[in-house]
C-alpha cells in the first residue's frame, strides 16, 4: 500500500511519526557534530595511545551496570505500560507506576553504583587482560571507570522522565539533551587538561550527565511530574515491569555486546586499536542514528497506540513500510560513507598527536563497519514492533542466540585479520542478527509484508551504487590534477566526493523518485510552492 492509497488517519499518524524522527534526527545530527569535535580533541591532546584507549575503556563497566541493571533501554519498556494507563485514562496510575520504577530501581541502582566503586579495581582487569602488560594504563583505565559509574544514575532517571515525554509527543527534550552533554564534556576536557590529562573528559561526562540527560527531562516535566517515594516491589504494575525488563537485563543482544568484544579482543592488540575501533565505529554510528535510531526513538510511541487500539494490520504495515524506509537511507549513507572514509577520517581526526597511520587505520575500518550500517538500521526499527506489543523475551532471546552463533566469528576473525577482522564481524553479526529478527516476528505474528523492506532494500543499493560509482570516479579525477595531503587537501576531496554523490542523488529523486523520499520531497515541494504563491 503507497503512501496515497493509506487511510487519512494512518497518513496523518505517519507524518507526525515523520515529523517526530526529523526533530530528533536533527538533534542527533547535532550531537554527533559536537561528539566530533570532542573525538577531535581527545585525538588532537592524546592522539590513539594507550591513555586514549584506557579512556574509552572506562565506559565498558558503567554500560555493563546499566545494561545488566536496567536492560540499557528503560523507555522501550516503560513507554507502553505507561502508554497503556493513558490510553485507559487512567494518568494517576501512570504516575504511580513512575513513583513506583523510581523509587524501586532507583534505590537498586544507588546499591549497585556504590558497590563498582569498589569492584572496579577488580572488574577491569578481567575485562581488559591486554592491559595487563601496562600497569600505569591499568591504574588510569580504573580511576576514569570510577568518575563515569555514578553518571548512569543520571541516564537512568532521566531516561525513565523522557519515556513519559515520548508517550506525551514531546520529543525536544531528547532532542538538547546529548547536546549539553558533548558540550559540558569538551568544555571540562579542554578546561581540566593541565591539571587531569585525559581524566578531565571523564569529569566532563559526569557534569554533563547531569546538565543534559537527567536535568532537562525533570525541567521538562516539572508541570506534569507528579512523583511520590513508592519502595512497592510487590506492587503489580512493577511486577509488569520487571516482566518485561527482565529478558532485556538477562539477554545478551550483540547491539551491545558488539562494543565490549570489540574492546576486549582488541585490547591484546597494538596500542591505540581501541581508540581506531570507536572513532571508526562512532563515524558508521552517526549515520545509524540520524537514520534507524532516531526513526526507532519516534516510531514506538505511534506503534504502541496502534496496538493498543487493535490496529494490527495498520501497525505491521506502518512498521514494514518503516523498516524500507531506513533501509533504503542506509544503504544510500553507507555508500556515500565508505566512498568518502578516508577524507572523512582525515578531515575530523588528523592533527595534533593523531598521525597519518592512525587515520589511515581508521578509515580503513570505517569502510568495514559500513557494510553492516544497514543491518543495524533494519534491527533497531524491527525490535520496536516486538516492544510495541509488550513483548520484551522474544527479541531477547533471538538476540542471545545470534551472539552465541556469531561468537567464533569474531574470534576467528580477529585471529586471522586483526582489528581488521574485528570491523568485518561487527557488519557481518549484525547482519545476522537483523534478518533474524525480522524472520522470528514475521513468524510469530504472521503479520509483516516483506514487500516493502525487500523494496527498500533493493531500490537503496541500486541508488548506493549508482551515486557511490559517481563520487569514486570524482575523487580519483581530483587525484589526478591534486593529491590529498593535508588537511585542505582532504576537504577538498571530501567536498568534490559529496558534490559528485549529491549530484547523482539529486537527478534519481527528480526522475525516479523513489517511494522512500517521497515524502520528503512532496513536503518540501509543498513549503517552496506556497512559499512562492505568496
Amino acid at each position: 500500500m503507497s503512501s496515497t492509497e493509506q487511510p487519512p488517519a494512518q497518513r496523518t499518524m505517519a507524518q507526525s511519526m515523520g515529523i517526530a524522527a526529523l526533530i530528533l534526527s536533527v538533534s542527533i545530527l547535532l550531537s554527533r557534530i559536537l561528539g566530533f569535535a570532542r573525538e577531535a580533541v581527545i585525538a588532537y591532546q592524546h592522539g590513539a595511545t594507550a591513555e586514549t584507549d584506557a579512556y574509552y575503556a572506562a565506559f565498558t563497566l558503567p554500560d555493563l551496570m546499566s545494561y545488566f541493571l536496567a536492560g540499557g533501554t528503560l523507555s522501550i519498556t516503560f513507554i507502553p505500560l505507561f502508554a497503556s494507563y493513558m490510553a485507559r485514562d487512567d494518568e494517576e496510575g501512570g504516575w504511580r507506576l513512575f513513583s513506583t520504577v523510581a523509587t524501586t530501581m532507583g534505590a537498586a541502582l544507588i546499591i549497585v553504583t556504590i558497590s563498582f566503586e569498589f569492584l572496579a579495581p577488580y572488574a577491569v582487569p578481567i575485562l581488559f587482560p591486554g592491559f595487563a602488560d601496562n600497569p600505569e594504563q591499568m591504574a588510569l583505565a580504573v580511576q576514569m571507570t570510577r568518575i563515569v559509574i555514578p553518571a548512569q544514575l543520571c541516564f537512568y532517571f532521566g531516561g525513565l522522565l523522557n519515556a513519559t515525554l515520548f508517550v506525551r509527543k514531546t520529543f525536544w527534550p531528547a532532542a538538547i539533551s546529548p547536546l549539553i552533554y558533548n558540550v559540558c564534556i569538551i568544555a571540562a576536557g579542554v578546561a581540566l587538561e593541565p591539571w587531569l590529562g585525559i581524566r578531565g573528559f571523564a569529569v566532563g561526562v559526569l557534569i554533563g550527565a547531569a546538565l543534559g540527560p537527567l536535568a532537562v527531562p525533570l525541567f521538562a516535566s516539572r508541570r506534569h511530574i507528579k512523583f511520590r517515594p513508592r519502595f512497592a516491589p510487590r506492587d503489580p504494575g512493577f511486577h509488569e515491569f520487571i516482566l518485561l525488563t527482565l529478558p532485556l537485563m538477562l539477554g545478551v543482544g550483540l547491539v551491545t555486546v558488539d562494543e565490549w568484544l570489540l574492546k576486549y579482543y582488541a585490547s591484546s592488540h597494538e596500542a591505540g586499536s581501541i581508540a581506531w575501533l570507536n572513532n571508526s565505529r562512532k563515524l558508521m554510528l552517526v549515520l545509524f542514528a540520524l537514520i534507524g535510531q532516531a526513526a526507532g526513538q519516534a516510531a514506538l510511541p505511534f506503534l504502541t497506540e496502534l496496538y493498543h487500539e487493535g490496529r494490527g494490520k495498520e501497525m505491521a504495515q506502518m512498521l514494514a513500510t518503516s523498516i524500507g524506509r531506513v533501509v533504503f537511507l542506509a544503504a544510500v549513507g553507507a555508500a556515500a560513507l565508505a566512498v568518502s572514509a578516508e577524507s572523512s577520517v582525515f578531515v575530523v581526526f588528523r592533527r595534533g598527536a593523531f598521525t597519518t597511520q592512525d587515520a589511515s587505520m581508521t578509515a580503513t575500518l570505517l569502510t568495514c563497519f559500513c557494510i553492516g550500517l544497514a543491518a543495524w538500521s533494519a534491527q533497531t526499527m524491527a525490535v520496536r514492533g516486538f516492544y510495541a506489543r509488550r513483548d520484551t523475551l522474544t527479541p531477547m532471546v533471538v538476540a542471545t542466540g545470534v551472539v552465541v552463533i556469531v561468537l567464533p566469528i569474531y574470534f576467528f576473525l580477529n585471529q586471522t585479520y586483526g582489528v581488521v577482522g574485528l570491523a568485518l564481524a561487527s557488519s557481518i553479526g549484525m547482519t545476522v542478527n537483523a534478518i533474524t529478527t525480522i524472520t522470528v516476528y514475521r513468524l510469530r505474528t504472521g503479520d509483516l509484508p516483506l514487500k516493502p523492506v525487500l523494496g527498500g532494500l533493493m531500490r537503496g543499493v541500486l541508488v548506493a551504487a549508482t551515486c557511490g560509482a559517481l563520487a569514486f570516479g570524482a575523487s580519483q579525477l581530483f587525484r589526478m590534477f591534486i593529491t590529498p595531503h593535508d588537511f585542505w587537501t582532504h576537504l577538498g576531496l571530501l567536498c568534490t566526493q559529496g558534490a559528485a554523490f549529491s549530484l547523482g542523488l539529486g537527478i534519481i529523486i527528480v526522475v525516479w523518485r523513489p517511494p522512500e523520499l517521497a515524502f520528503v520531497v512532496d513536503r518540501v515541494w509543498a513549503r517552496v510552492s506556497h512559499r512562492f504563491r505568496r
